[in-house]
């Protein structure tokens, strides 16, 4: 029964979030909540889309008892300021102002949660861990003087729009109007002179032409019903609209909100809290980790190849780990570095990563002859690669498959397989309705 709700899930779910135009494309998971628990192998973490709430389950098909198991372990990621709609201008939306705007609108809270915490002897906990990120994009002065090109051409079009819908308007409320074609008679001047007016065709000559292009085609779109008269003006609006190519240039605009080229750094924090004896009242703060990652997405013909690099410092509670993992060598703390390359063909992406781990501490040595501990510093290095295939089914739903080589585990240590399936889900994405285009 579980598996026909997760394949109806899957099926149908794309329908209901695309039925509003989204402004923003959901990533694969990479919740830091979800990385430092284990259940996502990846140690990079892409910047995260703008999605109020977004949700993931996992699926390892290499459990200990040798097949795939339906998906139990989940990770949500929450964030505030995307809950409701703030009408920001595009420049605001893509280039806040200052830093803490930024700060605050691409902050995030994460938590992800396990039945099957391995500790030392093999026996399953429960594990839990919650982490906060937030992302800055540093938008160049190329990419504001597109914004602002883009957002000329869309608010020069709108108010044409309008200076044309409140004249005719007028005429009705007036009931200066009896046909439809003494209606496009009279708003034909009216045409040609907002048209002139917006300069997108300053000569006289082609804002004619322009104008009997839409006065042919209106005789297609519904006939002129005076005593109901708006479904009509409705249609005339919209083709008016067309014509002025309002919607490729909006196309033009959604790719390039969507895709986010240029620089970006994202900071972030988590911790993971295990619960050995499966009691609320008994828990250890295990380990923790810190991760900075700079990311460039490239434009124009390598628009589809986006840059990742990690830099993580993990540090461990070495009490926890004597109690509860006593065969296994656990390390202080450990800094990871690497490297991620994603490229992206439509719906389909292909992402690849390689990280090293650097680990140290101090271990007992035994006692000098005055009585005093001495310690000794050991050290080790450990690699690990993955490769992730992702496919978008829509604009808020993500099918991910990881494999690969990770690091060596605390627990089954010769255990480094990746065989990952997951599922990540987007809800609240801010739409095109979200964005105030006149400011």
């Amino acid at each position: 029964m579980r598996v026909k709700n997760l394949m109806a899930l899957i099926l149908f779910f794309p329908a209901i979030v695309n039925a509003q135009e989204k402004l923003s494309k959901l990533q694969s998971p990479t919740s830091p909540a979800s990385s430092i628990l284990g259940i996502q192998p990846s140690v990079v973490l892409s910047p995260k889309s703008y999605q109020a709430l977004e949700t993931a389950l996992f699926s390892n098909f290499n459990n200990q008892a040798g097949g795939s198991i339906i998906p139990n372990d989940f990770a949500l990621e929450f964030s505030p300021y995307w809950t409701e709609n703030h009408h920001l201008s595009l420049q605001e939306y893509l280039y806040p102002k200052s830093p803490v705007d930024q700060f605050i609108r691409n902050s995030s809270f994460s938590i992800a949660s396990t039945q099957n915490y391995l500790l030392g002897d093999s026996s399953a906990s429960n594990g839990l861990s919650f982490g906060y990120r937030t992302t800055f994009y540093f938008g160049n002065k190329a990419d504001r003087e597109q914004v602002v090109e883009f957002t000329t051409a869309l608010r020069t079009n709108m108010k044409t729009n309008i200076k044309i819908s409140s004249e005719v308007e007028k005429m009705f409320d007036m009931n200066l109007i009896t046909s439809q074609e003494q209606l496009m008679d009279t708003i034909k001047p009216l045409m040609i002179k907002a048209v002139r007016a917006s300069r997108k065709l300053g000569n006289l000559e082609e804002a004619e032409l322009f104008v009997n292009e839409i006065i042919t085609v209106s005789a297609l779109i519904p006939a002129l019903d005076l005593d109901n008269y708006y479904p009509y003006l409705d249609s005339l609006y919209s083709l008016i609209d067309n014509r002025l190519a309002s919607e490729p240039i909006f196309n033009k605009y959604k790719a390039y909100i969507m895709e986010r080229y240029g620089f970006s750094i994202d900071l972030a924090y988590a911790g993971l809290v295990n619960f050995p004896s499966n009691q609320f009242e008994s828990s250890y703060m295990a380990r923790q980790s810190f991760w900075i990652t700079p990311t460039y997405r490239f434009k124009d013909k390598w628009r589809f190849l986006k840059v990742m690099g990690v830099l993580r410092y993990e540090w461990y509670n070495i009490h926890y780990y004597g109690i509860y993992f006593t065969n296994s060598k656990v390390f202080a703390n450990a800094f990871d570095y690497g490297l991620s390359v994603a490229a992206e063909f439509g719906k389909f992406s292909l992402k690849f990563e390689a990280v090293g781990k650097y680990s140290k501490s101090d271990f007992p040595a035994g006692t000098d002859s005055q009585g005093n501990s001495l310690y000794r510093k050991d050290k080790k290095s450990d690699f690990q690669y993955i490769g992730a295939f992702n496919f978008n089914l829509g604009n808020q739903l993500v099918l991910s498959y990881s494999l690969g080589n990770r690091f060596e585990p605390v627990v089954n240590p010769e255990n480094t397989l990746v065989s990952m399936l997951s599922l990540n889900i987007g809800f609240g994405s801010p739409t095109k309705q979200d964005i105030d285009w006149d400011k």
